[in-house]
């Protein structure tokens, strides 16, 4: 016969109240109902658990000898109620996200800073690289959302994608850069221009090399870097030009780093998604974070 923690439950109440009537009662229960349930947990130890006398009930050895454990079942409900509460309630959980660099970079922090503020018993645990390599992190489950940019694959029938935001890329140089000093950046200029290229894989990548294709230029690569700060930086060095995303060069064009080419170039806005399983199936955790990067895509607007 198995054990019921119910059991347990209704005998520590009587123990507690010594009395039937009043346990069903702070039971909710009926007293046949009480009755019954410390029948079985009777039969289930073998010796009786209770005395009766003529004001109510009182613990027999065995009872006693049972209590302690009783109270440990207790205390074990107890621990899975607050612990259901607390992630209900978001005091605790962890938080699994994916991002590719550009997206890591900028928006993520912006979120993530809010939601700690929010919440800050949750943990996070954040993985960073270029889009395919995000999706790919998906697909083998060890993230609960993605955000990424670029073209998407055909997505297995469980997953869905959404646009959060919208991105533009921009062609950076170095001030001393010969196109530094035009007003405007013609198609011309372009052709066999010193290009210097994210990695394969690349969502910024992708995206330019698609808008150059469509346009029918073709230009000069010179080096290819993985990641978005050693682009910048051999751009600095005046090893070519590149085209990075507006959010990840703000802070050098301001200071004087980089200069932004006034290029105007169909193809170089992109859709920035969050790839995860349907919402109602997404832990609190990854539903909230949702909620906040919605707002923080809707104030950048």
């Amino acid at each position: 016969m198995n054990l019921n923690p119910d059991q347990l439950i209704t005998f520590l109440k009587v123990a507690e109240l010594g009395n039937l009537s009043l346990a069903a009662s702070q039971l909710n229960l009926t007293q046949p109902a009480v009755s019954s349930q410390l029948k079985l947990l009777t039969e289930r130890v073998g010796e009786p658990l209770f005395r009766r006398h003529r004001y109510g009930v009182s613990l027999t050895p065995a009872g006693e000898h049972l209590l302690p454990h009783a109270h440990q079942v207790q205390r074990a409900l107890d621990g899975v109620s607050r612990y259901l509460e607390e992630v209900r309630q978001l005091e605790y959980g962890t938080l699994q996200v994916a991002a590719s660099l550009t997206i890591a970079a900028t928006i993520l922090p912006v979120v993530l800073s809010r939601y700690h503020t929010m919440y800050p018993q949750v943990r996070f645990q954040v993985t960073q690289g270029n889009t395919r390599q995000v999706l790919d992190l998906l697909l083998r489950s060890g993230c609960e959302l993605a955000l990424m940019e670029g073209h998407l694959p055909e997505l297995p029938t469980d997953l869905h994608a959404s646009v959060f935001q919208q991105d533009r890329l921009v062609l950076v140089a170095s001030a001393q850069h010969p196109l530094a000093r035009k007003p405007e950046v013609q198609k011309a200029d372009l052709q066999g221009l010193p290009v210097i290229w994210r990695e394969v894989g690349s969502g910024t990548r992708e995206a330019a090399r698609s808008a150059l294709l469509q346009a029918g230029i073709e230009v000069k690569d010179v080096l290819e870097l993985a990641g978005t700060e050693a682009v910048k930086e051999a751009v600095m060095q005046g090893l070519g030009a590149a085209f990075l995303s507006e959010w990840t060069v703000q802070r050098e064009v301001q200071s004087g780093h980089l200069v932004q080419l006034p290029l105007s170039l169909p193809g170089l806005t992109r859709d920035l998604r969050v790839v995860g399983t349907a919402p109602e199936l997404l832990s609190r955790a990854a539903r909230t974070f949702l909620e906040l990067l919605q707002q923080t895509s809707q104030a950048n607007q």
